[in-house]
């Protein structure tokens, strides 16, 4: 243990024996591992952080360095290039606001209390709320779902809220048609509740599906422009479900655009 070193990372420990000791090993291994890309995840967080930033400062400094060395420039002109050093910096201003709420979810997420909530109340109210939501928007929202009227779950409501908050805004954000149709789904299956929203959209390459939720990953870096955000959303979705105790993965949806299916552990 004294020997572990992130930046310089001893090789594994040898298994050799199949009893305490050799079952240490494994699992010192897996801890090693963790801590390896746990610190991968924030060099590259903050290597992402400096390009999206760098990019809309970039353009500021160059249409700053215009108006600075042009003074004689038409006011039409002047015009325009302030106009797109504000709109620049408005974009600026939304990287690091999302970044902030993502930082600060995590911690909130450390002291979060969960409470016993019944499935078919939630599932009600969700479909509630995004039905009128998605109507004002031309989208139409179909709900069923399996859980009995005893079906409870553990959760911090707030945070689970949120989750769907933010698959519901990707759905329609990168949905892609017209006349979009979303489908909210939920089943029992062994220990754990689930949850699907899916869509008829134009889906995701499957290539991508895999990537979806790792922070700053965007399908299409120039509809990311178009639509603003820095890529947390479905980061921040897995950091919820995976603190509750669940897992979410993203797939094909039959309803030909994507799926994306999230269990929360039942109350036992």
């Amino acid at each position: 243990m004294e020997e572990l070193n992130i930046v310089h990372p001893m090789p594994p420990l040898e298994l050799r024996n199949q009893d305490e000791i050799g079952e240490l090993y494994q699992h010192f291994n897996k801890m090693e591992e963790r801590l390896r890309l746990a610190r991968k995840e924030q060099t590259d967080m903050i290597a992402a952080m400096a390009h999206d930033l760098n990019t809309p400062l970039t353009s500021i400094l160059g249409f700053a360095e215009l108006l600075a060395s042009h003074p004689d420039l038409a006011e039409t002109e002047k015009q325009e290039y302030y106009e797109l050093i504000q709109k620049k910096s408005k974009h600026m201003a939304q990287l690091i606001n999302d970044f902030k709420r993502f930082t600060k979810e995590k911690l909130e997420l450390e002291s979060m209390i969960t409470k016993p909530t019944l499935a078919t109340k939630l599932f009600a109210d969700i479909a509630q709320e995004y039905e009128h939501e998605l109507a004002e928007r031309n989208c139409a929202l179909t709900c069923r779902h399996a859980f009995t009227d005893t079906t409870q779950l553990l959760v911090y409501e707030p945070m689970i809220r949120r989750v769907f908050g933010n698959l519901f805004s990707n759905t329609v954000r990168y949905g892609g048609k017209k006349e979009l149709h979303v489908y909210l789904t939920g089943y029992l299956q062994g220990q754990s509740a689930y949850f699907q929203i899916e869509d008829n959209g134009f889906g995701v390459p499957d290539k991508d599906l895999s990537s979806l939720f790792l922070k700053f990953f965007t399908v299409d870096p120039s509809r990311q422009m178009q639509t603003g955000g820095l890529g947390l959303g479905l980061a921040s979705c897995k950091s919820i479900i995976e603190y509750h105790g669940g897992e979410i993965e993203a797939f094909p949806s039959p309803y030909g655009g994507l799926g994306i299916r999230f269990s929360l552990p039942l109350l036992t």
